[in-house]
């Protein structure tokens, strides 16, 4: 389907690059949705119209550009109000949408997992929700009777009531595989190994880093386009000194992220508070990298992230001459700068973050007792062992490790005494 992409300011605020970026990341949300944009139009106003937004001569533009390109539907960069979205469709003939709702259907596109097409569809339902509010024009909403429901009434409060029976539907389904989530943490931390959120804006790179950290096994599906990867994935990572950890590559996140969708993927979401780390990848090559810096601390303030390290990694340098120079990547954020398609910086990432999770790791030392080499092979897996001393009553270790991690291990090797 061709459709117009439209991006609506007003005239006392002055015009910026930050306006044009977002309706081109718009046009390539569009591609994303598999629609076909034939043209962008900024719009300034001197006002917001409580009825169209843009005013009715700037609708009369639109109807006549409609007829010239044959588009069937508008799409705006700012979210609409139900009533403004329906009086657009009406004067102009075509479908009309916001940004919210385009991202909305990507997600409801990309999802893979059970979980995923379950969040992706509660988005959807609350989306609808807010928008069946004062629907029904033409709808028989009154018979003559002060008080009484006409047809159109009724029917608007059939769809209520429907959407409210499936979004209670879906939440339970939710909770059900947060409490499944909440077990599997559970197995995790039973043999503790420390937590790695990657985040990032929309192709930043996190699944093609990921799949470098893993050497390429893990197969995660990793490609030039927005949303390429909405399910998380966690995969068992080497550091340099010999332990492991998990690292979770994480839905991207992007300007405007509609609310709703937030409140669908809080339960994924939420596993970034549990992280002992948090990589930040940023795109080097972006010229809007700071705008989507902020965009992702804002969100990651919005869920409530605080107090764990953060590590910024500027991610793309093949794509640049001169990282140090081409993107905005201050020196206060500490910068490390990696390419994940190349390989380049990745060691000095992996004992950045290494050193950022042994922070508050103690030194401590057991003896293993001869036999128990699963145990010994634990402690290797779940600690960073510095020495190892073998003699007739075992191996002494003497390793860095979470006072949680150390109490397990001990707790252990007395049982096997």
């Amino acid at each position: 389907m061709k459709v117009i992409l439209v991006a609506a300011e007003l005239k006392r605020k002055r015009p910026g690059a930050a306006g044009t970026a977002s309706l081109d990341e718009l046009w390539r949300l569009a591609e994303t949705a598999g629609l076909e944009p034939v043209q962008k139009i900024s719009v300034r106003l001197q006002a917001w119209n409580p009825a169209t937004l843009i005013g009715s001569g700037k609708v009369e533009e639109f109807k006549t550009l409609i007829k010239e390109t044959g588009a069937g539907a508008v799409i705006f960069d700012e979210e609409l109000g139900p009533a403004q979205q329906r009086n657009l469709e009406h004067a102009l003939g075509v479908i009309v949408a916001d940004r919210p709702r385009l991202i909305i259907d990507i997600f409801a596109l990309r999802a893979r997992t059970r979980e995923g097409k379950l969040q992706a569809r509660l988005a959807r339902f609350n989306y609808s929700q807010s928008r069946l509010a004062g629907k029904g024009g033409g709808m028989d909403q009154q018979r003559g009777v002060i008080g009484g429901k006409g047809a159109g009434e009724k029917k608007i409060d059939y769809d209520r009531r429907t959407l409210r029976v499936k979004i209670a539907e879906l939440q339970e389904e939710i909770e059900g595989i947060k409490r499944e989530r909440h077990t599997q943490r559970g197995r995790r931390d039973s043999v503790p190994m420390p937590q790695v959120s990657i985040v990032g804006y929309t192709n930043a790179g996190k699944s093609t880093l990921l799949n470098y950290l893993t050497g390429n096994r893990a197969g995660i599906y990793a490609d030039d386009k927005l949303f390429a990867t909405l399910d998380p994935t966690t995969k068992r990572v080497r550091l340099p000194a010999g332990g492991w950890a998990l690292f979770t590559d994480t839905v991207g996140f992007i300007q405007k992220l509609p609310h709703d969708l937030i409140a669908a993927f809080r339960a994924t979401l939420e596993e970034i508070l549990y992280s002992d780390l948090i990589l930040h990848v940023h795109d080097l090559s972006s010229p809007e990298a700071k705008q989507q810096h902020d965009a992702v601390k804002a969100t990651l303030e919005e869920l409530g992230v605080k107090g764990i390290p953060v590590i910024n990694v500027f991610n793309k340098t093949d794509a640049v001459k001169d990282p140090l120079v081409s993107a905005w990547a201050p020196e206060s954020l500490r910068p490390v700068l990696v390419s994940a398609l190349t390989g380049a910086g990745i060691e000095s990432l992996l004992a950045a973050s290494e050193r950022a999770l042994t922070r508050r790791w103690g030194e401590y030392e057991l003896t293993i007792p001869a036999g128990a080499k699963g145990l010994i092979a634990e402690v290797y897996s779940a600690c960073l062992v510095e020495k190892a001393a073998y003699g007739p009553r075992g191996a002494t270790l003497k390793f860095k490790a979470t006072p949680e991690n150390y109490a397990r291990l001990k707790k252990k090797v007395a049982s096997n005494q």
